[in-house]
């Protein structure tokens, strides 16, 4: 069956096409940038690229433009890709020689009604070509192409950006084997310490727990002195300070002599 490369930068549009696809019968692989692309073109072999117009760095016209370039993928049928409200370039596309054009949302019958010419024919030319007997076996890299027909040398693009792609493979591909023996010596440590004998001691020592300090005494509460109730002092009226003048005065004593 035939091999699909998908070239786009949105997750929902690689597991839409990718779904699609496969339940076809197809054989995709994808990834989310330009360079990621043209690093696996000679691993992945596609017969059919869809590649998305609106990425960020290399674009799908790019793509198209490099694989129309390339004898070692003249065979390969090129759709590009736009979104509803993204901007799609008929005359670039027609200048970079696309062999289609699709809107996304994928839809699933627009999508399969495009793909399955291209890669029947496709698979037509890579059969009817004259390099078809002395190709590679799957799996190895084809020779390096000297120059375009015409005698047009070909040069490889190699920048920054195809060798962080090229590295970023590389780590996808050993990922799983790194996150493998990480968790095999992470398994170990833990084996290693949990056999440790009981009495082991630390080098320092452990912390002694802090005395509690006593409490501060209450403040001192000052003695309250009696109150002593002084009776006030009765005046009685009819008296200048305090003397009784209500009994009369005695009376007056005679001399004897005046008699």
């Amino acid at each position: 069956m035939s091999r699909i490369l998908l070239v786009d930068d949105s997750p929902h549009a690689q597991r839409m096409g990718e779904r699609i696809l496969t339940d076809e019968g197809y054989e995709v692989v994808t990834v989310s940038n330009a360079d990621s692309a043209l690093i696996r073109l000679d691993d992945v072999d596609p017969d059919v690229v869809i590649a998305d117009t609106v990425m960020p760095g290399r674009t799908g016209y790019e793509i198209c433009q490099y694989l129309k370039m390339n004898p070692r993928h003249r065979h390969v049928r090129v759709i590009l890709t736009a979104g509803v409200l993204e901007i799609f370039d008929p005359e670039r596309a027609a200048r970079v020689e696309a062999d289609g054009a699709l809107k996304k949302p994928f839809e699933a019958s627009a999508l399969l009604a495009a793909v399955r010419p291209l890669a029947e024919a496709a698979t037509h030319d890579r059969a009817a070509s004259p390099d078809a007997a002395d190709a590679p076996a799957s799996g190895a890299a084809p020779a390096p192409a000297e120059s375009l027909p015409g005698g047009v040398p070909f040069i490889a693009v190699v920048d920054a950006g195809l060798i962080r792609a090229a590295v970023t493979v590389a780590l996808d591909a050993s990922m799983e084997s790194m996150v493998e023996q990480i968790t095999r010596r992470v398994l170990a440590n833990l084996h290693s310490r949990s056999a440790e004998p009981r009495n082991f001691q630390p080098d320092m020592a452990p912390l002694q727990p802090e005395t509690p300090k006593p409490a501060a005494p209450p403040p001192p509460v000052n003695p309250i002195e009696p109150v002593r109730r002084v009776t006030p002092l009765r005046i009685r009226s009819g008296s200048i300070l305090g003397l009784d003048l209500s009994r009369p005065d005695p009376p007056p004593e005679i001399p004897p002599d005046s008699e």
